[in-house]
């Protein structure tokens, strides 16, 4: 979870400049958005998945795990796309 939404910081700051801050996730999506809009669906996934793992008593789902991994990879993979195209 945190190397998928650390990902979407190095997207941002490779194509914008700049990464979210702060705790307003619907912001960091929207950023994200405009960086790359294919994986702002990704980032939402995770920060939902974050959002109750980390203020609900509820575990996680096996399906839910693996749609936060699937998430996860696809942002880091993405970051390393844009690192390599941009360095």
């Amino acid at each position: 979870m945190h190397a998928g939404i650390a990902a979407s910081d190095v997207i941002c700051c490779a194509r914008l400049g700049e990464h979210a801050q702060g705790e307003d996730h619907g912001a960091a999506v929207a950023l994200l958005d405009r960086a790359d809009s294919g994986s702002a669906r990704h980032l939402r996934t995770l920060l939902t998945m974050k959002t109750k793992a980390g203020y609900s008593h509820t575990v996680a789902s096996a399906d839910e795990c693996k749609r936060a991994r699937r998430a996860a990879e696809a942002l880091v993979e993405t970051a390393r796309r844009v690192r390599a195209s941009s360095g």
